[in-house]
């Protein structure tokens, strides 16, 4: 049976819809239908031709808002629906947001995607039918093609851990290259020196930054350093500590991109009859109580994520007061416990 590739799916018209019909992007068909420059009048027409065909009609909520601040902002989490569950950062990270937004009488709209074409339209459609004043992003990407969208849409939006800095796209920026020293000056404190690092999604611009850090402390400390990509996912984890152990030159520690990870990992040297710390040392990047339970403890990177989500939510309300946005430290520091030690002579 034929299909119409630009037929609108069952349910409420979006702006996706009238975008795959007229052939452009989200932002295009935000920025027609909000009367913003930015497009050519001729594709302003079309967009708006096939929005009335298509009997699109903003959200009746959102409409009454028309001309008044709705103080909302937004968050899409494009992450695995496993990772945000159960990753201590997410928690911590919100609750840091919602602290500073509730104090200045905004609230949070928050989103799950399944990649960054969606995250970009729920942007698009959030903006379009007036819904959020500005929207924070997670997770930066090299060459990420969200900035692009954000910058062509207009809207206030604040990326952590990005780079950019422009009237409406700014950054909160995070600096691992310390976070990297304090873990690996403990590990070699021990006198490691073979040491695998199972990373988090290497596509991510921070998890690039960390591994730089990761490579240039093993160079400057004459240590043996290996990568693998964990992806955050503890499957791959679980895959990622196989591999590592299963080497001629296996590491006498492991550092592991967040807790879930760590934990998969330690689970994996268990079943290869491995015991930490007596084997090999695991340190993970993240703290939570998890950690503090776990049989051995573990050691852990301490950091406030708190902080960091209270910087961010700082930094889009600055942005929205047109006011310059404030950098503010996030400490961090490596909490010692039982799964490191000197490695076996």
């Amino acid at each position: 049976m034929a299909t119409d590739a630009g037929a609108p799916r069952p349910g409420r018209v979006t702006i996706a819809d009238i975008a795959r019909r007229a052939g452009v992007t989200t932002g295009a068909v935000s920025l027609a239908i909000n009367g913003k420059p930015g497009v050519s009048d001729i594709t302003r027409a079309r967009i708006l031709q096939i929005a009335d065909e298509l009997r699109w009609r903003p959200n009746h909520a959102a409409k009454t808002l028309r001309g008044k601040s709705p103080r909302s902002i937004g968050l899409v989490l494009t992450r695995p629906e496993e990772v945000v569950g159960e990753e201590v950062f997410f928690t911590k990270f919100l609750v840091g947001v919602q602290s500073v937004l509730s104090q200045c009488g905004y609230s949070l709209q928050l989103r799950m995607a399944t990649d960054l074409a969606a995250e970009s339209t729920i942007h698009a459609e959030w903006i379009a039918d007036g819904r959020v004043d500005g929207v924070l992003v997670l997770d930066p990407r090299l060459d990420d093609p969200r900035v692009a969208v954000l910058l062509e849409l207009g809207q206030p939006a604040v990326i952590v851990g990005g780079d950019q800095d422009t009237a409406t796209l700014t950054s909160v920026h995070t600096d691992d290259g310390p976070f990297m020293r304090a873990a690996f000056d403990h590990l070699i404190g021990f006198g490691h020196h073979r040491i695998g690092y199972v990373t988090g999604d290497q596509s991510f611009a921070h998890i690039r930054r960390r591994i730089d850090a990761f490579t240039d402390c093993a160079l400057e400390s004459g240590v043996w350093g290996t990568t693998l990509a964990g992806e955050f996912v503890p499957k791959r984890a679980k895959e990622a500590t196989r591999r590592l152990m299963s080497s001629p030159m296996r590491p006498t520690a492991l550092l592991f991109d967040n807790e879930v990870m760590t934990i998969a990992g330690m689970a994996t040297l268990a079943e290869m009859g491995l015991t930490v710390p007596a084997d090999v040392s695991v340190l993970s990047w993240e703290d939570s109580a998890t950690c503090q339970v776990l049989h051995p403890t573990l050691t852990a990177l301490n950091r406030d994520a708190a902080v960091l989500g209270k910087q961010a939510a700082g930094a889009i309300l600055r942005l929205l007061d047109r006011d310059p946005v404030v950098e503010v430290s996030v400490p961090a520091r490596v909490v010692p416990r039982a799964s490191t030690a000197p490695p076996a002579s």
